[in-house]
């Protein structure tokens, strides 16, 4: 709904109003929608500091479990927090910008303030490596080590710590390598347990269709991709690349399941961007033909000089350092938005990829996405409890209708 993958122009108003996708992110905001995933969050972070704190058994295996899964969902729960309600970090400046109120301990009469983006992130990182300490290896309980391991690949990565999160992708890539045609459409179609190289998803308990997805997969038939999507696939690649026919039909409507998740080629992904970042721009592209050959019938690797360049109608043109987008580096997330389509992963490439402002229309009127709004705002009503927090930039003004 909130990202640039589907035209909102183009959106039917035929179907349940119950169906009907929102304009853009403005809606979520000013409609208070996203005050629930402050307060779910915070829900589960205390949650893990009653087991971290109240909890007084220790040194069993049971115990150690219940501590590793307590500090593992804490610090997922807090770099969700993050990249909801934090801005994009800034490399070099993350001590400078707004952080989370950081909630160690259960407490009822604590009103903490905003820490540090850099304070935040240090203690996300402390809760992983600690759960990681434990040493997780139960899949019954989710979070393994090697999902912990991808949680803190992925703050690395968001924060911009290129030299961190390339061993721990390429780590997760040997133990979870590639896979292609059918394994890899089988992957992809199936609903409830891990298939391939998944490491975590949600609805594991379901066994067939499940209504939440389905019922998200009817709303999004109302409103078609957008030809920026269909245009990151070059060439023949629409009759060759296995993902084309997976996610679209000829409506151009989405037909692939929702994942929410994590699985190998996410990290494929980390690994090429990172050796990007790094100045390795041969081992960067030779870690995105992999990738390609995994989705790409009769492949040929693409030279540097075949890399396309950066499409006119690209809504992102700087990069996460702030540079211009390069041919390597458009084809890097052009790969990302096809390879992690309907993940829910385009929204935050857009914020950390400089947050750029568009507009979309429907019925009439012009929705503009500011770059302010990629970073949620504070819900009001924590601030009748705590005087000493600050809202984020652009949520300064209050209107109660």
């Amino acid at each position: 709904e909130f990202s640039d993958n589907f035209e909102v122009c183009l959106t039917s108003n035929s179907g349940s109003s119950l169906n009907r996708l929102r304009s853009y992110v403005g809606d979520a905001i000013s409609r208070n929608n996203t005050n629930d995933i402050y307060s779910g969050l915070y829900e589960v972070v205390r949650n893990c500091n009653l087991v971290l704190n109240e909890m007084e058994e220790r040194g069993t295996e049971q115990a150690d479990k219940m501590l590793a899964l307590a500090y593992g969902m804490r610090g997922v729960s807090y770099y969700q927090l993050m990249r909801y309600f934090c801005e994009a970090p800034e490399a070099g400046n993350m001590s400078g910008q707004l952080g989370l109120p950081l909630v160690e301990v259960f407490d009822m009469e604590a009103t903490p303030a905003r820490s540090t983006l850099a304070q935040t992130v240090t203690f996300i990182e402390n809760d992983l490596k600690m759960a990681l300490s434990i040493h997780m290896t139960d899949g019954d309980y989710r979070f393994t080590d090697d999902v912990i391991t991808g949680y803190l690949c992925r703050l690395y990565f968001w924060t911009q710590q290129w030299d961190k999160a390339l061993p721990l992708a390429q780590e997760l890539l040997r133990k979870y390598p590639l896979i292609s045609g059918d394994e890899y459409v089988e992957m992809m179609m199936t609903v409830g347990p891990l298939k391939g190289n998944q490491m975590i998803k949600a609805y594991r308990a379901s066994t067939g269709t499940d209504q939440a997805t389905d019922g998200a997969l009817s709303s999004l038939a109302t409103r078609p991709v957008s030809v920026r999507v269909i245009n990151c696939y070059y060439g023949d690649e629409k009759n060759t690349d296995v993902r084309y026919n997976l996610c679209f039909n000829g409506k151009r409507q989405a037909k692939n399941k929702i994942f929410c998740g994590m699985r190998a080629a996410e990290f494929a992904l980390i690994e090429a961007e990172c050796l990007y970042h790094m100045n390795q721009p041969d081992e960067a592209l030779r870690s995105i033909n992999r990738l390609r050959s995994n989705r790409i019938a009769g492949y040929t690797d693409m030279k540097m000089d075949e890399v396309p360049a950066v499409l006119s109608s690209e809504t992102i043109s700087k990069d996460a350092t702030g540079a211009a987008l390069t041919p390597l580096m458009g084809l890097i997330l052009s790969e990302r938005r096809k390879e992690l389509f309907l993940e829910g992963d385009r929204f935050f490439e857009l914020k950390r990829n400089g947050a750029p402002e568009f507009s979309s229309f429907n019925n009439g009127v012009k929705y503009t996405t500011r770059s302010f709004m990629y970073t949620f705002p504070i819900p009001v009503r924590e601030f009748d409890i705590t005087d000493n927090l600050v809202q984020n930039p652009g949520y300064n003004e209050v209107i109660n209708i």
